[in-house]
């Protein structure tokens, strides 16, 4: 689930640093879920050669406390990729993208569904209908998916 707090909403970049402190996490020798400190995060991101970023704790602490409010990007991208990295397997990706214009995850799931070109024949028309033929149309796709078989691959 993504919280309200990373759904961007017109917060800053300091908001959106901190939602993501609050929820990526890692579970100590007990089990315990614990948030990364800001020098954890710092020393992480300048550590990883796959990226030229270097950040000191106390940059990192005035980015997240909104005194700073322009990274270069290559510390966005260590941000990223550190985040990205230590984030729950069921939880969206976390990109610079999301870092700076803050994308709703169900944006980029809808905008990577409407690549292929029948799918957005389909959705222009779509947006030309009322809503009562839209309507009709869903009610008759829940129909093709209730009379479709499981595909092959899909589990029973």
């Amino acid at each position: 689930m993504v919280a309200e707090a990373d759904q961007g909403n017109g917060r800053s970049l300091a908001e959106r640093l901190n939602a993501l402190f609050a929820r990526v996490r890692w579970a100590d020798s007990h089990g315990r879920q614990r948030e990364y400190s800001t020098a954890e995060v710092a020393k992480a991101v300048t550590a990883d050669p796959s990226h030229p970023a270097t950040l000191s704790r106390s940059y990192l602490a005035m980015l997240r406390n909104g005194s700073h409010t322009n990274p270069t990007l290559s510390v966005l991208e260590g941000l990223a990729k550190f985040f990205d990295d230590h984030r729950a397997p069921e939880s969206p990706p976390i990109t610079v993208r999301c870092l700076v214009a803050q994308e709703d995850p169900e944006d980029a799931l809808l905008r990577e569904q409407l690549a292929g070109h029948q799918v957005r024949k389909i959705a222009m028309r779509a947006g030309a209908m009322t809503p009562a033929m839209r309507e009709q149309l869903l009610k008759m796709i829940e129909t093709f998916d209730q009379d479709t078989p499981p595909g092959p691959g899909a589990g029973a």
